[in-house]
């Protein structure tokens, strides 16, 4: 058997609170684990031995970029408001990381793929492009930082 092929015009992101967004697009869903040395020689020793050794250092994670079609709902901004403060150190950007998650559907809109980012919290907030000459709908984008991925199904 065959496992199904996922698409990438079917998904969907949420996160605690903050549903029901069309969302135009996501990047970013990345983690990547460097490894120490890994391409390097770390040293010559007797007889022009040269040292290599990989080794796992701690994992990075990419920051998670979503376009949403805005609307007159300000719940983006305001999380990001809340989250950065800058009132001498004030942000309540700890209290206010929320799980969000991405879902990937198949064409009968059942759930095929999801994946959890831990403790997010948006970074940056960019609020439409206006253009008079523009026949697209106008969108806002949030950039999150998070403490993890899992892909749950």
């Amino acid at each position: 058997m065959v496992d199904e092929i996922l698409v990438g015009c079917r998904f969907y992101w949420e996160a605690d609170s903050l549903t029901e967004k069309m969302v135009l697009e996501l990047s970013g869903l990345s983690s990547e684990n460097p490894a120490a040395g890994g391409d390097k020689v770390l040293g010559s020793s007797k007889n022009a031995i040269n040292l290599r050794q990989a080794a796992p250092t701690r994992v990075k994670f990419s920051p998670v970029t979503i376009k949403i079609v805005a609307t007159t709902n300000k719940d983006l901004y305001q999380w990001y408001a809340n989250c950065n403060k800058n009132e001498g150190g004030q942000s309540d950007w700890t209290s206010n990381r929320k799980a969000s998650s991405i879902s990937v559907y198949d064409q009968a809109g059942t759930m095929k793929a999801r994946w959890e980012l831990l403790n997010s919290y948006p970074t940056k907030y960019e609020g439409p492009k206006l253009e008079a000459g523009a026949n697209d709908v106008a969108n806002e984008t949030i950039t999150l930082v998070h403490e993890g991925i899992k892909r749950v199904l």
